[in-house]
This record gives structure tokens, C-alpha cells and sequence, in this order.
């Protein structure tokens, strides 16, 4: 149809879901389930409201994730992270 703006859909499905924990400024641990997550890996994620944040995986043991964020994020995407995974399923990671 002319002149109508379908929404757009994420092209790829989320990589793995992940709790938010320890959130600073420059990184989080995040808390995955059954996910493949290596060393190295390159990973970004939406919190709406906030521009994506993208990162590194720098440790994994377990189900636990040491994250570096590229860019330090404000308090208030700190606060927006922890809220979410109290209140939600918590974050969709993706490749990046």
C-alpha cells in the first residue's frame, strides 16, 4: 500500500536471553540460559528508551557472563538493565 509504513522486525532472533547483574557503568555479569556464549564474542542488546549497547564478552564460568560495555551508559540505562531483569524475563542478546 502506498503512503503506510509497515513496523519493522528485528532481522535475526535473539541469540540468547540473559539476567543483568553487577550493572556498572562499563559492563554487567549476566546470567544466560542454555546459550553457546564464548570468550571474545561480540553481543549487543535494546533497552527501549536508550540507545543499543554493544560489547565483549570477556569471561564465561557456568551460566555466568563478564560483559564489557564499548561505551560506559548512564545511570539511568543501569537502573533501566536491573528493573528489567527483576521485572522481565530479562535481555535479548545478540550477535554484533
Amino acid at each position: 500500500m502506498e503512503g503506510f509504513d509497515v513496523p519493522t522486525r528485528r532481522k535475526h532472533s535473539a541469540y540468547a536471553s540473559a539476567l543483568a547483574r553487577h550493572v556498572s557503568a562499563d559492563g554487567c555479569q549476566f546470567v544466560v540460559e542454555r546459550s553457546p556464549i564464548e570468550q571474545g564474542q561480540r553481543l549487543s542488546f535494546a533497552l527501549e528508551g536508550y540507545p543499543p549497547v554493544l560489547g565483549t564478552v570477556r569471561w564465561v564460568v557456568k551460566d555466568r557472563v563478564g560483559f564489557a560495555f564499548d561505551r560506559p551508559i548512564s545511570r539511568d540505562a543501569q537502573s533501566a538493565m536491573v528493573r528489567r531483569s527483576r521485572v522481565v524475563q530479562g535481555l535479548d542478546l545478540y550477535l554484533s
